[in-house]
């Protein structure tokens, strides 16, 4: 992800609104009150390249209450450019996103849907392209469909039907290894990191092979991405009974001091998150 310029809390995320909504009335006139093909890919071109500033905001209560207009904005121009790859990732990427940093804790029900919402548009961007058949470029696509399956398994674990999706995250998530293992702060073995702490062992999980996944996660890029240091904890941790790595995580992303750029919101919300499963640790040993 593109890192962004410095600039006064709110500016960037202001400026970038401003400039979807100028772009977007625009296109309404020049279209007749409907957005054509060509009109909603010069806003979703706008969209691709302001979203960094969006990422890179500290004040999470400021995005919280920012990002569904452009969530509802991209479905929109989805509407009238429905193959259209970039929008589709970005649109993946947003929904899951928010339901990960926003709504899992206060909302379970809707972070469900939203992460439904987001692997659906994954799975249109990959264009019929499967976890064995997915070239370098389906990369993107392929991890955030498999990254909005994990992340509502994860929340339905009471849920046969969830569970039943389980195995498809390892070829997926596999095969990511493959095309772009550096992908989104080594996401994909965050994945898997996932998907041995999720299944039982009974049925092929392992709580060391989790950790093992998570340790290779914070090699490299993934080092210093507060997010994956939080999930180890709340899912490696926590499935291998392991107190002590528990802690270790969680007050590592609470200790660590802000970073400028596209991770900014992301690690901001981790280090909530953080807070207030450390409050918990009683409960979940």
């Amino acid at each position: 992800m593109r890192a962004a310029s410095h600039k006064p809390e709110g500016t960037c995320l202001n400026k970038t609104l401003c400039a979807i909504r100028c772009t977007l009335y625009a296109s309404i006139f020049l279209s007749g009150c409907s957005l054509n093909r060509t009109a909603a890919r010069v806003t979703s071109d706008v969209i691709d390249k302001g979203l960094p500033a969006v990422f890179s905001q500290a004040d999470w209560q400021y995005a919280k209450e920012a990002l569904p207009a452009n969530l509802q904005l991209m479905e929109i121009l989805l509407e009238n450019d429905p193959g259209n790859k970039t929008l589709l990732i970005n649109a993946a990427q947003g929904f899951c996103g928010y339901a990960l940093l926003f709504l899992e804790e206060e909302s379970p029900e809707r972070a469900s849907a939203f992460y439904l919402k987001g692997r659906s548009f994954a799975v249109r961007a990959l264009d019929g392209a499967t976890a064995r058949t997915a070239k370098k470029t389906d990369a993107p696509a392929l991890f955030w469909a498999t990254f909005c399956r994990a992340s509502r398994i994860n929340i339905n674990r009471d849920d046969p039907e969830a569970i039943a999706e389980l195995p498809s995250l390892e070829p997926a998530a596999l095969k990511l290894l493959q095309l772009d293992p550096g992908y989104y702060y080594n996401g994909a073995q965050s994945i898997l990191g996932a998907y041995y702490a999720i299944r039982p062992r009974m049925l092929g999980g392992s709580p060391e092979k989790a950790k093992e996944y998570f340790e290779l996660a914070l090699k490299g890029g993934g080092e210093k991405f507060l997010m994956n240091r939080y999930m180890y904890a709340s899912m490696a941790a926590v499935a291998a009974q392991d107190q002590e790595l528990f802690a270790e995580q969680l007050n590592y992303v609470i200790a660590a001091e802000p970073r400028e750029g596209v991770t900014r919101l992301a690690d901001e919300v981790a280090k909530i998150k953080a807070k207030k499963l450390l409050e918990e640790k009683d409960e979940l040993f």
